[in-house]
């Protein structure tokens, strides 16, 4: 390993061997991140010129986590992926756990050792297709103050996420930090952290450690505008039990938020923290706000997208999908509307239209949901530079065969993981069994309001998997409406499926209805819409339903006729509560056909769910609900190939098909006859 990576006046990095790069690149990368690491890796096993280029620095998303961070393979959904194989510089880049700052140093070594041409303090402004097909990039060197230039065949943007997002609230915002470096810097006076997401986490846990170490009796104030504490991971969530239970000086502020920088008697900047409000009928508001040190306080408030640098450069977002999303739009080879140019690694998170047709109705565009991991990240940049290692040699019908490795063995632990992700705490006990996934490959994702999906719990393979109050594989003790031993998931090797079933419940078992397709009911069957419920029976040989509300008072009976009846809180037959908040204006529609009852939900918000009476089978993606727990079924098993077929020529992609794995040939490098980029057009 390198102890110190040299780097010319111009930002180039000395390599072990210098490498001399053509005039005219295959490949310019944007971005040094894991992304950007992994297509340039790539490239050089397959004997593409690549060059990497940053605005600031190789491996600048990790070196700016929270200090002593513990990067963890398995995080952000990486526990569901694997590595792909890639050659031997690939390889290299598969990890166990390992503190950030060893991971960088580690990383950025290896682009000395194994000669990866990259070039730092250079910021990409414009890009040009020229007549023949090449793109002229044009760039800004902070090193030489001068803009700099170079042709590339293939450009890929690896740029992250994008910039933390500033405060827009009055006074001098100067001094705030907009992520976590050091969390020593924060002892010795009240600290504020703002935002819900997973860097503010990240940050209240870290501080809350600094300061406990310190003994520092001054507290870490978390405020964030939702009405529940943000959202904490499976995999970390004892960090995060140990920092709230042991430490004891985390304080938490819902519904609060910042109001303004301003300038006390001691001449200081202070931010003014909302942290309650007061309505009083015929009286002004009363309020009550927190004022911190601004240099005391961390504002993870997440980024803002580079979305103006891009349409610049002819990639714009595009709203369509099958939900009519605002995403940026590439094919499967991760290929923008720029022909040649490609968007990869975080930017494409958390999801992104794919289509095969640029020109084709943005409705019709599929939405890929994208982990933001850094597995994901080698997965996309292996793929893209795979895909362009077959265009230089002149294909059209490209074929991507992805192969995927074992997770290597995890490293020792190497520092006190400070860090907490996304789960709603505090954390219950059953994220004990959530953290023990290993090759399972179905999962129960329980879901939060607003169809937020939070911890998964692996399902096994063989007996029962339980859900209960007390002594169960998924245990929710603060959940009243659980039963003791509520519910059942079995999984039956000869039906090839799990099944769902009430274990005696009080409250029951509800599965959720799939939008717009009719379910056919008997007599006896409850259904729940909203807090609204629904009896079926027979009366004189006629089907009707009772309806009651919430609390089991009985409000009206219906006959049910030959015509469709569209029931919901404002519905043109039947109005079951409109004041229930939870039922949509047209919920749910009731028919009868050859004297047999169905039920179909109409897209409503928060679904139409019927109470399991015997074991049932669930499908992948059924959700169903146990107390005030929602739960949702994902099968996964992760191949040990996947192959993308797409032709460049027509924009079409093809037809994926079963591969066999074929013994790959070792690509040997051309002749290294590379002179430095070019410095003018």
């Amino acid at each position: 390993m390198t102890p110190d990576f040299a780097v010319q006046p111009d930002g180039v990095f000395v390599l072990d061997q210098p490498v001399r790069l053509p005039e005219i690149l295959d490949l310019l990368i944007i971005g040094g991140g894991p992304a950007g690491t992994a297509i340039a890796f790539r490239a050089k096993e397959l004997g593409i010129a690549a060059l990497v280029v940053d605005f600031d620095d190789l491996m600048k998303r990790i070196r700016d986590y929270p200090k002593d961070k513990l990067i963890l393979p398995d995080y952000g959904g990486g526990d569901q992926m694997k590595f792909p194989k890639g050659g031997e510089l690939t390889q290299a880049l598969h990890f166990g756990p390992m503190d950030k700052d060893d991971m960088c140093r580690l990383w950025k070594s290896y682009y000395c050792t194994f000669n990866i041409p990259a070039q730092i303090g250079v910021e990409l402004t414009g890009i040009q297709r020229r007549s023949d097909g090449i793109w002229q990039v044009k760039a800004y060197n902070y090193n030489t103050k001068a803009e700099q230039f170079y042709r590339a065949k293939h450009v890929a943007i690896t740029i992250g996420r994008g910039v933390p997002r500033r405060f827009d609230i009055p006074g001098n915002t100067e001094g705030i930090a907009y992520r976590l470096t050091d969390a020593a810097l924060y002892v010795g006076e009240p600290v504020c952290v703002l935002g819900g997401g997973t860097s503010a986490a990240e940050a209240v846990i870290a501080i809350s450690h600094a300061k406990a170490k310190a003994n520092d009796e001054s507290a870490v104030y978390w405020s964030y505008r939702s009405d529940k504490l943000p959202k904490v991971s499976k995999a970390l969530a004892d960090v995060f039990f140990e920092a709230y239970v042991s430490n004891g000086n985390i304080r938490q502020f819902p519904y609060s938020e910042p109001v303004a920088v301003v300038t006390a008697e001691d001449r200081k900047d202070y931010l003014s923290v909302r942290t309650d409000r007061r309505r009083i009928p015929g009286r002004p508001n009363e309020t009550v706000h927190l004022e911190f040190n601004k240099e005391f306080c961390v504002a993870c408030i997440g980024e803002d997208i580079p979305e103006t640098l891009l349409n610049t450069l002819g990639i714009y977002m595009t709203t369509g999908g099958p939900n009519g999303k605002k995403r940026f739009v590439v094919n499967p080879l991760l290929e923008t509307q720029q022909p040649n140019v490609y968007l990869l690694g975080d930017i494409l998170s958390p999801a992104y239209f794919e289509t095969d047709d640029f020109n084709a109705d943005p409705a019709g565009f599929r939405e890929i949901k994208r982990r933001g991991n850094i597995k994901a990240a080698l997965r996309d940049g292996v793929l893209v530079a795979e895909a362009i290692a077959q265009k230089l040699a002149g294909k059209t019908d490209i074929r991507v065969e992805l192969d995927f490795a074992e997770q290597p063995e995890p490293a020792p632990r190497l520092k006190n993981a400070t860090v907490i992700v996304e789960s709603e705490g505090p954390p219950a006990a059953s994220l004990a069994a959530a953290r023990a996934v290993d090759d399972n490959t179905a999962y129960l994702i329980r879901i939060l309001p607003g169809n937020v999906e939070a911890e998964e719990f692996p399902l096994k393979r063989e007996g029962i998997t339980s859900i209960g109050r007390n002594s169960c594989d998924l245990t929710f003790t603060d959940d009243l409406l659980l039963s003791e031993k509520h519910a059942s998931l079995l999984h039956d090797p000869a039906e090839g499926g799990y099944f769902l079933r009430d274990d005696g419940s009080v409250n029951g078992v509800f599965l959720r209805l799939r939008e717009a397709r009719p379910f056919e009911i008997s007599a006896g069957s409850l259904v729940r819409a909203g807090k609204q419920f629904l009896l079926f029976g027979m009366e004189k040989g006629a089907p009707l339903f009772v309806h009651f509300d919430q609390t089991g008072k009985q409000i009206e009976r219906y006959q049910i006729s030959e015509r469709t009846i569209v029931l919901g809180r404002e519905a043109p037959d039947i109005t079951l509560d409109a004041k229930d908040m939870t039922l949509s204006r047209r919920h749910l529609a009731i028919s009868i056909k050859a004297g047999k009852v169905s039920v179909k939900d109409l897209g409503s918000a928060n679904g139409t769910f019927l109470k399991v009476k015997s074991a049932v089978r669930l499908e992948e993606g059924d959700q169903f609900r146990a107390g005030q727990q929602l739960f949702k079924l994902r099968l996964k098993q992760e191949p040990e190939r996947r192959t993308v077929l797409f032709n460049t020529k027509s924009g079409l992609a093809a037809p994926a098909t079963p591969v066999k794995k074929q013994p790959q040939k070792p690509v040997s490098a051309p002749a290294a006859n590379k002179p430095e980029p070019s410095r003018s057009p």
